[in-house]
């Protein structure tokens, strides 16, 4: 049995289910064409396209599972290996052994598959939807029923239905055969007719099977075509017939049929209908030929962003399987550009939908100027886009974002171009979009200077779009600047550009360029001289500044050299004056205040030595104080305190100030109380306050 296959759009990395749709036709190769669950349909190719992974695989079958619902697939082997196996049999058109089965299954299940197929093996064979051929090892199995209709595969069917108006079994069963995107289009085919007729009863059918497709309706034998007589009467009379609505119905069964009809008729006889014709003007937007007065007709206006939309599907079902080599099809896809041209060209496109868009410029890859066709396609996409609401946007499909990438990409960028109002839209709405390199696809330096002096320069300046895009095109250009001109043309770029351009970049572009060119080469000499001029100088600045900065350390040197010689001066003139008052004592007297002194220098030498090792500086420091205080000394001064210069008390660095001077302590001193007597036994070393 033919299972009818699903194409599953996945994102390359994660492997996240984009959207799926139904294989309807295949064009060759790896060539599908696919109607997707929101109605949409297109032309594709399966395998990896950037960020997509396009598949094709049987609908319900295991693969189709493991990609929609891998938690659930997992589970269902688990729980009831025998429809595993069923399911995994359904992604083979041809029989295939037990191994290739537990292999099928084992990629959606990690525990023992074998097992399980020992397990489930009499119930699988039991299934009367599966057939067994062959003995032994030549032992096959095939699936010969219908292809199963249960959660996935009606969740599915049901998704497709709600945009196609198709009936599940029509979904399940005859997607092998294309009778989906027959009754898809025809449905928005109808609601074109419904408002161009003003009823809501479909019209009836007049053979319009897939044997008459291209076929005028009544066209034959001599009969006046429905598209024809209704013009006609309209023409003659002023007004519409009273049979309008069957004419009108016939006709719009085939608008391609009936542009080719019309254009049997005279611009006079065209133009004394036109004014009366009201929503039945529809009928000559597929007429193959120019009149201002037809394209000047709002088609959306007139039939609504739907119907005309419908209009549009109703022709591409008139072309569905007319090969581009039938004697037919030359005209009536002539006929389809000159219907998309007007509709597109309509004051009120921007009520169609993007999608709507996308379907209708599909196929007008014939035209004569490609160039021009692409700046047309990308001035109705900015037009439509620019209309979009936030939300809009943000929900369409990746795979329609991407479609608009690539219409894009056939048209250069510039500032005042359709493409640069596209990426300018999505920047101010959708920054984090314009980040993907699908949108700039095709753009050069040239384009991105034109660019960057626009709002698009924040989108350049931006750090993700500046590392993809800006900087490699960048180095591109200096690398390819093969003279003069273009060189400096790159070096007078704006400054979202510019300031990828590093010297020694420039540099090896100049040496390049300038190097095979005689006034180039002098230019370059001269450059190089300059430079090196300018780096001695800056060389000799250096030095001077290092020598000046040794200079200094060397003054302050001497001054500390100084301020120490001075200090030591100072205290061996008091040394001199001790020696001088102890000479002055009685023998005894002296005698025994050198053995008190040493006693309790002695003391506290033994208790600097034993505390040294066990107790920490700070209380050694505040014991010392103690000592001190119990042999009458005091303190004298306070380290980093500001006070009055007092030369009594004060030993100063440096040059000694007037008395009351403001000086900062740097080191302590001591005084001893004799009586009514202050002696001071060591004065504070303090310096100038700064």
């Amino acid at each position: 049995m033919k299972v009818p296959q699903v194409v599953v759009d996945l994102d390359k990395k994660s492997r996240v289910v984009l959207r799926e749709g139904l294989l309807i036709d295949r064009n060759g190769g790896a060539k599908v064409t696919v109607l997707w669950s929101d109605g949409s349909t297109d032309d594709v190719r399966l395998g990896i396209d950037g960020h997509h992974m396009l598949l094709a695989t049987a609908a319900g079958g295991l693969r189709h599972r493991k990609h929609v619902d891998p938690v659930g697939t997992s589970e269902l082997v688990r729980s009831s290996p025998a429809l595993a196996f069923a399911f995994a049999l359904l992604d083979s058109s041809k029989p295939v052994s037990s191994r290739e089965l537990i292999a099928r299954v084992g990629e959606v299940f990690s525990g023992d598959v074998s097992t399980l197929w020992k397990r489930a093996r009499p119930t699988f064979e039991a299934n009367e939807n599966v057939k067994a051929s062959g003995a032994g090892p030549h032992l096959k199995y095939a699936w010969v029923g219908k292809a199963p209709v249960d959660a996935v595969t009606a969740n599915f069917a049901a998704r497709v239905r709600e945009t196609t108006a198709v009936e599940a079994n029509a979904v399940i069963e005859g997607l092998d055969t294309g009778e989906v995107e027959r009754v898809a289009d025809g449905a928005r085919a109808d609601a074109a007719l419904e408002v161009a007729a003003g009823t809501n009863s479909k019209p009836t059918d007049s053979g319009t099977g897939n044997e008459s497709r291209g076929k005028a309706p009544g066209g034959g034998d001599g009969e006046i075509h429905p598209a024809v007589e209704l013009v006609q009467a309209t023409s003659v009379s002023g007004q519409l017939p009273e049979n309008w609505t069957r004419l009108l119905s016939d006709a719009m069964r085939h608008p391609l049929a009936s542009g080719l009809a019309l254009d049997s008729l005279s611009d006079d006889v065209l133009l004394a209908a036109a004014p009366a014709l009201g929503r039945a003007a529809l009928i000559l937007q597929a007429l193959p030929r120019h009149m201002k007065s037809i394209t000047a007709i709002d088609a959306v206006q007139l039939a609504g962003p739907e119907a005309a939309a419908g209009l549009v599907d109703a022709a591409d079902l008139e072309l569905r399987g007319l090969g581009r080599e039938s004697p037919k099809a030359g005209e009536l896809w002539k006929a389809r550009d000159f219907l998309v041209r007007r509709l597109l060209s309509s004051p009120s496109v921007g009520l169609l939908s993007l999608t709507s868009v996308l379907r209708a410029v599909r196929g007008m890859e014939t035209s004569q100027d490609p160039a021009k066709l692409g700046e047309w396609v990308a001035g109705v996409l900015a037009t439509v886009i620019g209309g979009m609401d936030q939300d809009s946007w943000k929900n369409l499909a990746l795979q329609h974002k991407s479609a608009v990438a690539g219409r894009l990409a056939a048209v250069p960028l510039n500032a005042s171009g359709s493409r640069a109002r596209v990426l300018g839209w999505i920047w101010r709405n959708h920054p984090a979009d314009l980040a993907d390199e699908m949108w700039w696809r095709g753009v050069e330096f040239d384009g991105l200077a034109a660019v960057a002096t626009t709002p698009l320069a924040n989108a350049l300046e931006s750090d993700t779009i500046a590392s993809l895009v800006v900087k490699p095109l960048v180095i591109k250009r200096l690398g390819s600047a093969a003279t003069r001109r273009q060189l400096l043309m790159t070096l007078a770029a704006p400054t979202a550009l510019a300031r990828f351009m590093d010297e020694g970049t420039v540099q090896r572009a100049f040496d390049r360029v300038l190097g095979n060119d005689n006034i180039g080469r002098a230019w370059l000499a001269r450059l190089r001289n300059e430079t090196r001029i300018s780096e001695l100088g800056h060389q000799v600045e250096a030095l001077t500044r290092q020598a000046r900065e040794l200079t200094d350390l060397l003054a302050e040197a001497q001054e500390a050299v100084r301020l120490s010689t001075d200090r030591s001066r100072g205290m061996e003139a008091r040394l001199a004056e001790a020696a001088t008052s102890t000479n002055e004592l009685r023998e005894s007297q002296s005698r025994q205040i050198r053995i008190d002194v040493m006693r309790a220098f002695a003391a506290l030498c033994a208790y600097v030595d034993g505390a040294v090792d066990s107790q920490s500086a700070e209380r050694i420091r505040e014991r010392v104080r103690r000592m001190a205080a119990r042999e009458g000394l005091t303190p004298l001064g306070i380290p980093g305190r500001t006070e009055p210069y007092d030369p009594k008390h004060h030993d100063v660095i440096g040059e000694a100030p007037m008395p009351n001077t403001p000086v900062t302590v740097t080191a302590i001193g001591y005084t001893w109380v004799e009586g009514a007597d202050e002696i001071g036994l060591v004065r504070a070393l303090v310096e100038r306050t700064k």
